[in-house]
């Protein structure tokens, strides 16, 4: 608002070196003064004076935004986010942020629009599947996250953009006829690497970083100390698995179960697929077959031998079940005894069934009396028609 004698309140003008006069706006932000500029004209720095001041009462202003160049840079906020990084999937995170900063090189904060990440979406789609242009995305909105929450920018742009539909895949996992073609094909050692793999259900890093300090072969316990879920998790063994751990221990020096030639090291997980795990699988023409297949058919093999799914997941190390029921459909036999139920629902025991079966009578057997009249207030009996005789009206 204007006032006396046309001076803006926070408003200061000084003439540039042509002469020409520009703008400046003077606030005063946690006790200090910050001054923000320059303007081409009073209007604009108007604007500015009264943005700044009612973000100071909403307590989302924040001056770095405004000083020292501006916005900050994408890729000095990608090097920040994984500088504290703490999670065991860096290397992914590494190849996220190169794709990003190849994208938006040398752009700042600002320019990371919604319209500026469809077309970004649209170059990563190119011979990727919707689910890794997903963890693209879902990369990029963690990052901007911590921006928000650090005073870096005002809102996170990546959530106005609507990630693609993922489309629930077949869960791939191996019969024991295909089990035992990739353990003859791919040889010792890596058969037992591979059996171990499905008789605990754990993953992949999990198990190459395994540290022989975290075997317990007396209790049947592996303890993780690092894992996905972020905090220790115990992998149970039966007697299996505790005999090919015991067969890993001979002549192996090294601190890590699965060296790799530098006993310092364990074996890279990926360079193992890449040049050993997955030549096999094609070898034999086992499709759509990772490493991952492994652990499906873990929880596959629980499902079939007719655990429940609080029991598989429990064993999966997952915090509920929804991530489970894609094994449900496997518990034929459970799924059989349940869907029974409903045709007997309702039935007097020794009543025909449909097939003309008398149904089994489990109860107990009551002495034999009898005909007695009904008494009053108590009531009869009454025989509920099976399937058959409803659709027939009976026997004629």
């Amino acid at each position: 608002m204007a006032r006396a004698g046309r001076k803006d309140r926070g408003l200061l003008s000084k003439k540039d070196s042509t002469g020409k006069p520009v703008w400046y706006v003077r606030l005063y932000h946690e006790g200090r003064e910050r001054r923000f500029g320059s303007f081409s004209t009073k209007t604009a720095a108007r604007d500015f004076y009264e943005k700044a001041k009612q973000e100071q009462k909403t307590g989302r202003f924040f001056p770095e935004r405004y000083q020292q160049g501006g916005y900050a840079k994408l890729e000095e906020v990608l090097d920040g986010y994984l500088a504290a990084f703490t999670g065991r999937s860096k290397r992914d995170e590494e190849r996220f942020k190169k794709k990003w900063v190849a994208i938006f090189s040398g752009a700042r904060l600002n320019a990371i629009t919604p319209t500026a990440l469809e077309s970004a979406r649209a170059h990563l789609s190119e011979g990727r599947t919707p689910q890794t242009v997903n963890r693209y995305m879902g990369f990029l909105r963690r990052v901007l996250n911590k921006a928000v929450r650090d005073g870096k920018v005002a809102s996170n742009p990546v959530s106005r953009i609507k990630m693609f539909r993922e489309l629930a895949g077949k869960t791939r996992f191996l019969s024991p006829e295909e089990e035992g073609m990739l353990c003859a094909k791919i040889g010792a050692p890596y058969a037992g690497w591979v059996r171990l793999a499905i008789l605990t259900g754990m993953r992949q890093m999990e198990q190459f970083s395994l540290r022989w300090e975290h075997v317990d072969l007396e209790r049947g316990v592996l303890t993780l100390p690092t894992t996905k879920a972020g905090g220790v998790q115990y992998v149970r063994l039966n007697e299996e698995a505790k005999m090919l751990l015991q067969g890993f221990i001979p002549g192996n020096k090294s601190v890590w179960v699965f060296p790799s030639e530098n006993p310092d090291t364990h074996a890279d997980p990926r360079n193992f697929y890449r040049r050993v795990y997955l030549p096999t699988v094609k070898a034999i023409g086992l499709e759509g077959v990772s490493w991952h297949s492994l652990r499906h058919t873990f929880a596959s093999r629980l499902a079939m031998s007719g655990s429940t799914e609080g029991t598989i997941a429990t064993l999966l190390r997952h915090s509920g079940t929804v991530l489970v029921r894609r094994y449900a459909h496997l518990s034929l036999s459970h799924l059989q005894n349940e869907v029974e139920k409903v045709a007997a629902f309702g039935r007097v025991p020794g009543q025909q069934t449909a097939r003309n079966e008398p149904i089994a009578d489990h109860s107990e057997p009551s002495e034999p009396v009898g005909e007695e009249e009904p008494v009053e207030g108590q009531s009869t009996l009454i025989s509920v028609p099976t399937v058959t005789e409803t659709v027939t009206g009976g026997n004629q």
